[in-house]
C-alpha cells in the first residue's frame, strides 16, 4: 500500500525524510514543471509523482473500460445514444453545480435542453444555465478539444459560470482576478491561498496549458495533475471548480470517450469528500509537492464513473433486446407505426425520465410527413400503445402498459 508522506511524518520523522528523498530521486518518479508554495509554508516545492504499480494498473483499467464503453455505444442505435447523452448531461450539470453549492433544479436543466435540442424559443429573456448547457453540448461536437492560450480559459469561464457569479465575485483583472483570494472551510479556516498577483496567474496558466499539451507523461496523468494545479492557481474568485472540471472533461472526451467525460462531475459529487481530501493533501506542506495521491484519487473517480456507465449501459442494452421482441410481438403490420414504437421505446429506456418526444422530433427521425405521423400517432393511441403527454406542442410517450413491459424486471 502506497502511503501518504504526511502520514509517515507523524509515525517517524527520520523515516519520513528518507522516504521523501527516495521517492523524489527514484527512477519511477516524474518531476513536473511546477512549483507550489503551500499556505503558511516558508518552503516552495517542486511537484512530482511516482508511477507505482497500483496507479499504473488503475490507469490501464481506465483505458480498457473506455474501449468497452465505446464498443457498447457502437452496438446501440444512434437515437438511443442521443437520448442517453441528454439524460447524462442533466445529471452532470446538476452535479457540477451541487459540488460548488450552486442551487439548480432538474426542471431548469430540462428546459434548457429542450431549447437547445428542440430549438424551442422561450418567452423568458434570461434562461438560467443556457450558456452552461451549450458549453457542454460543444464538448460533443468537438468544436474545441484543447486549450491553446490563456484567453481560452477566460472564454470557458464566461460561457460556463459567468451568469451565476455574484456581484462581489465578478472579475476585476484584465482576464482573471486582481485581488488575492483564500479557500476556506465551512468554519472559515483558510486552507489555501490562490496565486497572486494577476501576472503570476497568467504565467502559471501558460505553464499549465503547455504541460497539458506537450508534456511526455501519459495524457490521463496530465489531466489529473492539471486539474489539481488549476485549483492551486485559483484564477477566479468563484467558479474555479466548475471551470476545472469542464477543462478536464474536454480532454477526457478526446483521450477516452464522451460518456466518461460527461460523468466526471456526477462521479466527483458521489465521492466529494475524497475529492476535497485529495486537494488538501496535495496542498499540505508535509506532502512536499507530491501529486501521486491526487492522481490516484482522480483515477478512482474516473474508474467509478466508468463502472456506473457500464452497469447502466448493459442493463439498458438488455431492455433494448426486450424492445425488439415487444415490437415483433405487437405484430403492428405497418412500418411507420413500428418505427414510432421503436423510437419511443428507446426514448423510454435511455431518455430523460418522464419526458416524451415531440411530433416535430418524430417527423425528423422518420422522415415522414406531418400528416402520416399524426395519423399513425392517433391509431397507436387508439390501440393503447402510446399516450399524449402534451397537446401543444404534441408530445407523446409509450403507454404505461408497454413501458412496464420494458422495465428491467418486466415480463411479457
Amino acid at each position: 500500500m502506497y502511503e501518504l508522506l504526511s502520514k509517515l511524518y507523524y509515525k517517524d520523522q527520520k523515516t519520513y525524510l528518507n522516504e521523501f528523498e527516495k521517492r523524489f530521486n527514484s527512477y519511477g518518479t516524474v518531476k513536473l514543471p511546477f512549483h507550489i508554495k503551500p499556505y503558511k509554508s516558508s518552503e516552495e516545492f517542486e511537484c512530482f509523482y511516482v508511477n507505482h504499480q497500483e496507479l499504473d494498473l488503475l490507469h490501464e483499467q481506465i483505458m480498457k473500460q473506455s474501449k468497452l464503453i465505446q464498443s457498447i455505444v457502437h452496438r446501440l442505435p444512434p437515437i438511443a445514444i442521443q437520448q442517453y447523452i441528454q439524460a447524462k448531461l442533466i445529471d452532470e450539470l446538476l452535479s457540477t453545480n451541487e459540488i460548488e453549492g450552486v442551487h439548480s433544479t432538474k426542471e431548469e436543466m430540462e428546459t434548457v435542453i429542450e431549447i437547445i435540442v428542440r430549438k424551442e424559443s422561450s418567452k423568458k429573456k434570461n434562461i438560467r444555465h443556457l450558456s452552461l448547457m451549450k458549453s457542454y453540448f460543444s464538448l460533443l461536437s468537438e468544436t474545441k478539444t484543447t486549450l491553446e492560450k490563456i484567453e481560452d480559459i477566460r472564454d470557458i469561464y464566461d460561457h460556463l459560470v459567468q451568469e451565476e457569479i455574484k456581484k462581489e465575485n465578478q472579475l476585476d483583472g484584465e482576464l482573471f482576478r486582481k485581488q488575492p483570494v483564500d479557500v476556506v472551510t465551512t468554519t472559515n479556516k483558510i486552507i489555501h491561498r490562490g496565486v497572486y498577483p494577476e501576472e503570476s496567474i497568467k504565467t502559471k496558466l501558460r505553464q499549465l496549458i503547455n504541460f497539458l499539451n506537450e508534456h511526455p507523461s501519459p495524457m490521463l496523468y496530465r489531466i489529473a495533475i492539471s486539474h489539481y494545479y488549476f485549483g492551486y492557481i485559483h484564477p477566479f474568485y468563484d467558479g474555479n471548480g466548475r471551470t476545472a472540471r469542464y477543462i478536464s472533461s474536454m480532454y477526457l472526451a478526446k483521450e477516452l470517450d464522451f460518456l466518461t467525460a460527461l460523468t466526471l462531475s456526477y462521479s466527483t459529487n458521489k465521492l466529494k469528500q475524497m475529492y476535497y481530501d485529495a486537494f488538501s493533501e496535495a496542498n499540505h506542506p508535509r506532502n512536499k509537492g507530491e501529486l501521486t495521491f491526487f492522481c490516484e484519487t482522480f483515477f478512482q473517480i474516473i474508474h467509478k464513473a466508468q463502472n456506473d456507465i457500464l452497469a447502466d449501459l448493459l442493463e439498458k442494452e438488455q431492455r433494448m433486446n426486450m424492445l425488439f421482441s415487444l415490437v415483433k410481438e405487437l405484430n403492428i403490420g405497418d412500418e411507420t407505426k413500428e418505427n414510432l414504437i421503436f423510437i419511443l421505446g428507446q426514448n423510454h429506456i435511455f431518455g430523460i425520465q418522464g419526458k416524451g418526444m415531440t411530433k416535430k422530433e418524430l417527423i425528423q427521425l422518420t422522415e415522414k410527413t406531418e400528416y402520416v405521423i399524426r395519423k399513425a400517432l392517433d391509431e397507436l393511441k387508439q390501440a393503447g400503445w402510446i399516450e399524449f403527454r402534451k397537446r401543444k406542442p404534441i408530445e407523446v410517450a409509450l403507454s404505461a402498459k408497454l413501458a412496464n413491459q420494458l422495465s428491467s424486471d418486466g415480463e411479457h
